[in-house]
């Protein structure tokens, strides 16, 4: 059942807010933090870069939050300022109730609030996980440079049986460290190993938050909007999640690029930093 909340039980907010600052002790390049204040309540803001460059702007999808897309921002553009952002209702640093209803219309108001708050005119952006439907469902696509749809959820369906069911299940009824690194390398291609940052990560997630898989689908009106424009919809090759099919059929309608990562699973993030990075800045096909 969908709830307002990712959270199991009040409080575990702290406990999530509190690992998301853990994360920040294994950066080693500069981070700044941000509060921005939306309809949605505070956003926890990052950014990384020189404050006056041109920004890209990153939307954490709940599997990593955005203290934990390290790996990500130091593959980005040293000439750009990497702005990861948390959304209010996902496991991360925001505030930690989610949309009654119109979701995706009102995630889409919240993202150009972002924009406002943070004085950014225009950039790319880029949105991992179901936050990929939130960056598609931007309110002014005007001010979205290029879209980059990394391992998307709430696009097309989910796959429903796949080989990170069980291994998910076994994480949600007891996460400790061996059931999250299983499930982390079922949800992942062929050889992932977490690093230790990621594991206790996904453990405590486990532990404290309540499953994503009941979040909603975005029309696919408010997608037709993309049509033709700047998109680029990447996912691995071996992502469990997603039916591949589904979506070539979805890149074919909205007429945009998809790149499939040879041997990448549903950790882009992580497993293939670099070509996400990549897919800002590549010309169109």
């Amino acid at each position: 059942m969908l709830t307002r909340s990712p959270y199991r039980c009040p409080g575990d907010d702290s406990v999530i807010h509190s690992a998301c600052a853990g994360m920040l002790s294994h950066w080693s390049r500069p981070v700044d933090e941000h509060i921005a204040r939306t309809s949605l309540g505070e956003t926890f803001v990052l950014s990384v870069g020189a404050p006056t460059a041109p920004p890209i702007v990153v939307l954490a999808g709940g599997d990593l939050p955005a203290a934990g897309l390290r790996v990500l921002a130091e593959q980005l553009d040293d000439s750009r300022r990497a702005i990861l952002v948390d959304l209010p209702g996902l496991p991360g640093g925001s505030a930690r109730t989610r949309p009654a209803a119109e979701i995706h219309a009102a995630y889409g108001r919240w993202l150009m609030e972002v924009f406002d708050a943070l004085e950014i005119a225009s950039a790319p952006v880029i949105g991992l996980g179901w936050s990929a439907s939130v960056a598609a469902a931007a309110a002014d696509v005007d001010r979205v440079e290029k879209l980059v749809l990394a391992a998307p959820l709430g696009l097309v369906p989910r796959a429903r049986w796949h080989r990170a069911l069980i291994p998910g299940l076994q994480w949600r009824n007891e996460p400790n460290l061996e059931n999250t690194q299983r499930y982390l390398q079922a949800l992942a291609g062929s050889g992932y190993q977490p690093d230790d940052p990621t594991l206790r990560w996904s453990c405590r997630v486990g532990a404290y938050c309540t499953s994503l898989t009941g979040l909603p689908r975005i029309g696919r009106s408010v997608l037709q909007r993309w049509r033709g424009r700047a998109v680029e919809i990447v996912v691995g090759e071996q992502d469990p999640l997603i039916q591949l099919s589904s979506l070539r059929k979805l890149a074919d309608d909205m007429a945009v690029d998809l790149q499939v990562v040879p041997g990448a699973g549903h950790l882009l993030a992580v497993e293939a930093p670099a070509r996400l990075a990549e897919g800002v800045f590549a010309p169109r096909s």
